[in-house]
């Protein structure tokens, strides 16, 4: 794994000086990391509106909606069950538009499998007759929102409305789902709730694994975060100075807060939490790294692969936020569906918030059966708990 838990993750600094040639290494970092904090905006501004799903222009999260004017949406499938569906990276996949390439960090070279190859909407629009010509119905693209360096995977999102430079604009998203309904298809995107990219470090921890902590068992408190970047380089937020425009850290403790709902280990067990103080405020889990697997908080609300941001969201306020987005992203885009990435990592009480409104909302486009389904690499007793199959009424 790389520096953020993904292979070729690297550094926006690393290898600078020579694939850039005599450009130093310091000033082309300043400038690599100017780009990416330019491009993290998620309210709307006439500088991101061409990349933003989302028309609020108040700094309201929970508020956000999109929009498409005068548009017809696509209808769902009658039966998805019957699709062949087509599944890629959408940056491995056809670059249509090479002047995007670097537009945000560096680490674009087709030399290098560890580095961004240059894929986009653009290219992907342009490929779609030859995957319906391979008798595919359905194409599931990897997630699409801004992420930092070289991710070329997207599963390190720095926002949930503003979508990636390197992908293409709102524009050329839409171009891309117009022609795939011209020919009978259907757009899946790939969408993750349970992490961010790696902005915070665990205080006492900066390059160290962070033992997961719960509440102050033992002695210890839950975790302080701490921001990577200084404060010169964070945004202006509702909530102060924060490495993310949308989800706000919070450093106050609250001695009798509890973690709302039940959780689930790997047998189907659930559990609820009976003991007190967390950061409450805070839109992050502050627990430390996910190690044990087994352990059904552990699971829930570590950080995974010590390298993403884990959100809190069995927290009321962060769902709200979330569904605002993910709304927004239907409707500006005509979405067909959603697979969702790590749902064992998320409480299963954010999907009984976040499920129904996201299909709700759908109705209302004429999209009366969308798409959504997700990952399981667990036992069928875990597996029970998500699909609500359980061999006793107590597993769901």
């Amino acid at each position: 794994f790389g520096a953020r838990g993904f292979p070729g993750a690297r550094s926006v600094c690393e290898r600078t000086v020579p694939r850039y040639g005599a450009m130093s290494a310091l000033p082309r970092c300043a400038l690599l990391l100017a780009l990416l904090r330019a491009s993290r905006g998620a309210p709307r501004t006439p500088e991101n509106a061409e990349r933003n799903v989302n028309f609020e222009t108040r700094h309201i999260p929970h508020k956000y909606y999109g929009e498409w004017p005068g548009h017809t949406y696509h209808p769902s499938p009658k039966d998805w069950r019957a699709l062949s569906i087509y599944q890629l990276l959408t940056d491995r996949f056809a670059d249509g538009d090479p002047t995007n390439n670097e537009a945000v960090a560096s680490g674009y070279d087709v030399r290098d499998m560890t580095y961004r190859h240059g894929g986009d909407f653009a290219g992907l629009t342009q490929k779609l007759s030859y995957i319906k010509g391979l008798g595919c119905q359905a194409i599931w693209i990897s997630p699409v929102f801004q992420n930092g360096d070289n991710m070329y995977h997207q599963y390190a999102m720095h926002d949930f409305t503003l979508l990636d430079r390197r992908l293409g604009t709102l524009e050329e998203l839409r171009t891309l789902t117009t022609r795939a309904h011209e020919l009978g298809m259907y757009v899946i995107i790939d969408v993750v709730m349970n992490h961010m990219d790696n902005e915070f470090i665990f205080e006492g921890h900066p390059d160290s694994v962070a033992p997961f902590r719960w509440h102050e068992d033992d002695g210890k408190r839950e975790y302080k975060l701490i921001p990577r970047r200084p404060e010169s380089e964070m945004f202006d937020t509702p909530a102060g100075k924060q490495p993310y425009m949308d989800f706000w850290y919070n450093n106050t403790w609250d001695p009798d807060a509890q973690y709302h709902g039940r959780v689930y280990g790997q047998w189907g067990e659930s559990v609820w939490d009976e003991g007190h103080g967390t950061y409450s405020g805070s839109d992050f889990h502050h627990n430390g790294d996910l190690i044990d697997y087994t352990n059904p908080w552990e699971i829930t609300m570590g950080k995974i692969y010590g390298s993403m941001d884990d959100l809190r969201l069995e927290s009321r306020r962060v769902q709200d936020k979330y569904i605002a987005m993910t709304k927004a992203l239907i409707s500006s885009a005509d979405i067909d569906g959603f697979r969702v990435d790590t749902p064992m990592q998320v409480p299963l009480e954010f999907f009984k918030a976040w499920a129904p409104a996201v299909r709700e909302h759908a109705r209302t486009l004429g999209k009366d059966r969308f798409g959504i389904f997700g990952e399981f690499f667990v036992e069928a007793e875990r597996f029970a708990t998500m699909t609500g199959r359980g061999k006793t009424p107590d597993m769901y």
